[in-house]
């Protein structure tokens, strides 16, 4: 049978479901976290007789494959038979084409056994020795990713050399599957939350440990600008942001649903001719000066002003808080496309002045803004410490006393530069959800 290799193309998992089913749902949300499509029978294969089916997505183009090797892969049929042998022979007959194994068998010492996937597959040879072989750990796992990551880039550098341009996505709502791609060079997708308007927070978890690769990957194919595509949830959009600093991406521009360019500034900055509007408040009460200060600072830059969920969060927070402030632009309505370098690089800039005036606070950043304003505020927010926040108006009164009013929920934080990525901390659990 024919086989096809397409570096644009997903990474098939092959795998035992009695025993390999865990690994493999955490190993895909990992690659899709980090922008890599996968192909996965349970989310993938059409009705039908298996085998055909298999043999019709492997004839599809895939860019590569991971072999996930368990005690029971050994009475797989499928594996053995189908997947295994036709991957292993593109990895041998095409470079392009990446063969990794994710190897959940140890030996006695604890140490990965490395000839178990020649035998788990009956190879005759010793064919897997020399793959990369990655333990099963959540660490082994994104190892793995970021093994598949650097291959990718790798494939695809000739393509973002010569238009100058890195084509990325996110999703953070869509159903993970193999058609939810788009021919970028990379196609960021969470789980998708089971809840009305918050992210899933074990998506965020995903997201936390792959969005630490994502500059390297992005400037190691030497591209000179990054356009973002789709949409996310807005604590979402300003991590994006975070992960692709000015300081290390030169031009990043968002492409909206409408096909509009939200097209980035340079820096954050404050220009004499203000064109918006920042009102601060300044708390009555003084932290204690062994403790970081904390202000918040509510965008709100949509068509219609609705400022009861930032009511309420003062209500909760401002105790907490050295002072507040809200940047507004002087006339609603929609923002004009053309204007979103200029209007996030003055909102960074004033929330950067906020925070400088009180002895370099931690900031809370509560955002009523379209996506592409978060993703580019994110981005000239270096140096910041700040706490993201989703609304959320899911809540219905269970009596008189319940407060119906929709609220802001603490969703992620976020640091540039963070030694472990630019989200520090997920913040947002089940529990909220």
């Amino acid at each position: 049978m024919s086989t096809s290799v397409d570096v644009f193309g997903p990474l098939f998992l092959s795998y035992r479901h009695n025993d390999g089913a865990d690994i493999v749902a955490e190993l895909a949300w990992l690659l899709r976290a980090a922008g890599i499509p996968v192909w996965r029978d349970q989310d993938d294969l059409p009705p039908g007789d298996t085998a055909e089916r298999l043999r019709q997505a492997i004839g599809g183009g895939l860019s590569g494959a991971t072999l996930v090797i368990t005690d029971d892969v050994t009475n797989s049929a499928i594996v053995r038979s189908i997947e295994a042998p036709q991957l292993i022979d593109l990895h041998r007959n095409d470079s392009r084409f990446q063969l990794l194994i994710a190897n959940d068998v140890a030996k006695e010492t604890g140490s990965l056994d490395y000839e178990a996937p020649d035998r788990a597959l009956g190879r005759d040879k010793d064919d897997l020795k020399g793959v990369d072989q990655s333990a099963t750990s959540t660490d082994g796992l994104l190892t793995l990713t970021r093994k598949a990551l650097t291959h990718r880039m790798v494939q695809q550098r000739a393509t973002v050399e010569a238009s100058g341009v890195f084509n990325l996505t996110i999703q953070t709502r869509n159903v993970g599957q193999v058609y939810d791609r788009t021919g970028a060079q990379l196609d960021i997708r969470i789980r998708r939350s089971q809840h009305e308007k918050l992210p899933d927070p074990a998506g965020l978890g995903d997201l936390r440990r792959t969005l630490a690769l994502l500059a390297d990957a992005v400037t190691s194919t030497g591209a000179r600008t990054v356009r973002v595509g789709g949409g996310a949830h807005l604590s979402v959009a300003f991590a994006l942001g975070i992960a692709l600093p000015s300081s290390r991406i030169g031009q990043l521009d968002v492409v909206d649903q409408r096909s509009l360019v939200w097209a980035s500034a340079a820096e954050a900055a404050v220009p004499a001719a203000s064109s918006l509007l920042f009102d601060v408040t300044e708390s009555t009460v003084s932290p204690a000066p062994s403790v970081r200060p904390r202000v918040a600072v509510y965008v709100d830059l949509l068509p219609t002003q609705s400022d009861s969920a930032f009511e309420r969060y003062l209500e909760e927070y401002g105790h907490t808080l050295a002072a507040h402030g809200t940047i507004r632009s002087p006339q609603r309505g929609l923002l004009n496309s053309a204007d979103a370098g200029a209007l996030a690089s003055e909102a960074a800039g004033l929330i950067r002045q906020l925070s400088a005036a009180y002895s370099n606070a931690r900031v809370d950043v509560l955002l009523a803004v379209p996506f592409g304003i978060a993703v580019l505020i994110g981005r000239l927010s270096n140096t910041l410490r700040v706490r993201l926040f989703e609304w959320d108006d899911s809540d219905e009164p269970t009596d008189d006393s319940s407060d119906a009013r929709p609220r802001y929920v603490p969703s992620l934080e976020v640091r540039a530069g963070g030694t472990a990525g630019p989200i520090a901390q997920v913040l947002l659990d089940s529990c909220t959800t």
